[in-house]
């Protein structure tokens, strides 16, 4: 068994709907998780950074899904310590995951 630690965040971009084009927005949760103990402020204080670039710009249809903004995250944190994100649109019931 391995220990996860995680942390959590929101953050409100709008996209491009791929049928009508049109510009809409949605509010994502993002839990990323690491591998063993690490520094739980410090990751935290990562996450944000990473969200604040993220939240209330539009995001290009590279990254429509859950999935590609769950690993965009993951990558941002350019190390092999991440080893899991999980994005939600709780209220809608949509959920992905990025595994390592």
């Amino acid at each position: 068994m391995r220990t996860l630690t995680g942390v959590g965040g929101i953050f409100c971009p709008a996209h491009r709907d791929l049928e009508s084009r049109a510009l809409h927005g949605h509010s994502w949760e993002v839990t990323a998780w690491f591998a063993g103990r690490p520094n739980a402020a410090h990751r935290q204080e990562q996450l944000a950074a990473i969200l604040r670039r993220l939240d209330h710009t539009e995001l290009g249809v590279e990254l429509s899904w859950g999935e590609d903004i769950a690993q965009r995250i993951a990558e941002r944190f350019n190390d092999s310590m991440c080893v899991q994100v999980d994005v939600s649109r709780p209220l809608e019931r949509i959920y992905a995951r990025w595994e390592r």
